[in-house]
């Protein structure tokens, strides 16, 4: 299976060992920025930056070597969030008025995350003037597409072939309040997007490696999670939010003290995975029936 982009919207990492059903997504730590974007931005490079889930794609390069399929984006979130609908447009954003038949208004949209993103987080916004209407189909059809076309052949034919297919959803997330501090989330839709099995599994393994754990607070699950985990499908997704204290130097933003570390154990968290993937009687074949 060889999958082709004519521009650099993303990059798949191939199985280097016995393919096993797990796929790897990482949808928001892609770093280009096109020219003309950050010509025309309101904000410098450095702050555009601060949104990206930062080296979660090199957190997560070894995880081939175990079997995975990995895949990342290669555009920057803030230009394109393929964690979103593609309709889920914020109209107020263009110069030309969008007919309400051709977007959706979600609290994502009204926060300012749309596909088209209006502001990082804390409320800052990207653009100095308002887009031409252009700019929706252009960056959807340049980025949200091929990397929702690279995700769901690769889901399909995984599952062809094995039965079940399982997708780790890869973000990193700021460090969280004190009455909900954790060091990462594991979102499910609530249960919803895969077997509880797979969930408990994960939680287990990284709790050996002295995580601290929450479910579905405060990030239950985005777009990718919930429109690709179906159960009742066999194709199972869940969403790990690790936070970005554990590996990133905030004030650099280049890898912290902790890289090496949290790179490592992810490398474990694959690996004792797709051994418990790899059994061949008893607990999984429940994933494929």
């Amino acid at each position: 299976m060889e999958i082709l982009s004519p521009l650099p919207s993303f990059k798949i990492g191939y199985p280097r060992n016995t393919a096993i059903p797990l796929v790897i997504s990482s949808p928001h730590s892609g770093r280009y920025y096109p020219p003309d974007f950050l010509n025309t931005a309101a904000l410098p490079l450095h702050e555009l930056q601060r949104s990206e889930d930062r080296f979660m794609d090199q957190l997560m390069e070894d995880a081939p070597d175990f079997g995975a399929t990995l895949l990342s984006t290669e555009f920057s979130r803030s230009w394109c969030d393929v964690n979103r609908d593609w309709r889920e447009v914020d109209p107020e954003m263009f110069k030309q008025k969008i007919p309400k038949n051709d977007f959706i208004s979600t609290s994502k949209v009204k926060s300012g995350f749309g596909v088209i993103p209006r502001c990082i987080s804390h409320g800052k916004k990207i653009h100095s003037n308002l887009l031409e209407i252009s700019e929706i189909m252009k960056r959807i059809s340049i980025s949200w597409l091929p990397y929702h076309e690279a995700l769901s052949m690769i889901l399909n034919d995984i599952q062809l072939h094995f039965g079940y297919v399982i997708l780790l959803e890869m973000h990193s997330m700021p460090k969280l309040p004190y009455a909900h501090s954790c060091d990462i989330v594991l979102g499910d839709i609530h249960g919803k997007s895969c077997r509880p099995e797979i969930s408990d599994e994960i939680e287990n393994i990284l709790k050996r490696k002295s995580y601290s754990i929450r479910r579905n607070t405060p990030y239950s699950g985005g777009y990718i999670t919930q429109h690709y985990g179906r159960p009742d499908k066999k194709i199972h997704a869940i969403q790990i939010e690790i936070c970005r204290s554990l590996y990133l130097n905030a004030a650099t933003l280049k890898p912290g003290n902790g890289f090496e570390k949290t790179k490592l154990n992810m490398r474990h968290l694959i690996s004792d995975f797709s051994n418990w993937i790899s059994k061949e009687n008893g607990s999984l074949r429940f994933l494929s029936q």
